[in-house]
């Protein structure tokens, strides 16, 4: 356990726990993406090579959680395509980490949050994409962000929003997703060697953090106005991905 924490500092520990208690409240009360709220804050802290594994870490954990008392209202009917298709590409987003410049790779996420923010604020109507062979293609691009840059929920969060299912069909469909792809590209990662000690030392030290997240996302859900709260995150994406792409260029 002492070899665990090592090479942990626990300032930035503070600040991780901070930030994935931050990003567990807004997928509670908003509904949408912890990765892409905790990704843009914690690359500046610990580049994207420590970011990546340990925000997959923390999603398969909370969307554990969350579904551990609906398992058996589970289904992959929906979602079997985007599943398998994300399953092939993400061990290729992996190896773009080991190959791409960090700068580059941060514009690029920084550019994804800000389309990501922007496309929600958006009044467009939903194309309903009624052939399944949109999920083969929604997936292949899921898995590629989601092996990059931990952020595979957009793309999937997209097609999920013109299937025009019912909500309690949409959460199952989107934890399901989650759960699995989440579980087999840590496998992918860990035998890529980005599953190191000191990111799993990291991710110990946030789980009370994660709980503390649900318990207080659980309290706000009743409270704040849900669509102002959303609008709120979607505002901060947008900076946080501003400040991204500003800190390649100055």
């Amino acid at each position: 356990m002492a070899l665990i924490f090592e090479n942990v500092e626990l300032q930035i520990a503070l600040l991780i726990g901070l930030t994935l208690l931050v990003a567990t409240v807004v997928v509670r009360v908003s509904g949408f993406g912890s990765s892409v709220v905790a990704m843009p804050i914690l690359v500046p802290l610990i580049t994207l090579a420590g970011a990546s594994p340990l925000v997959n870490l923390f999603g398969v954990t909370n969307h554990g959680l969350l579904i551990a008392r609906r398992w058996r209202n589970l289904k992959i009917d929906d979602m079997w395509r985007n599943i398998v298709a994300a399953v092939i590409t993400t061990p290729f987003g992996i190896w773009l980490t080991f190959v791409v410049a960090e700068s580059t790779m941060r514009l690029i996420l920084g550019t994804i949050c800000i389309l990501y923010a922007l496309y929600n604020f958006s009044t467009l109507p939903q194309p309903k994409l009624v052939s399944p062979y949109w999920g083969w293609g929604f997936g292949l691009i899921a898995g590629v962000f989601s092996g990059a840059f931990n952020v595979g929920g957009v793309p999937t969060v997209i097609f999920a929003d013109t299937q025009n299912w019912e909500p309690e069909r949409f959460r199952l469909n989107m934890f399901t997703y989650f759960l699995i792809t989440g579980a087999l590209a840590l496998v992918s990662r860990y035998i890529a060697g980005q599953i190191t000690l000191r990111i799993i030392g990291y991710w110990l030290l946030a789980i009370p953090f994660l709980f503390l997240g649900l318990l207080l996302g659980r309290i706000l859900a009743n409270l704040v106005n849900r669509q102002r709260f959303r609008q709120l995150v979607l505002l901060l994406l947008i900076i946080l991905g501003g400040r991204l792409i500003w800190g390649v260029f100055f």
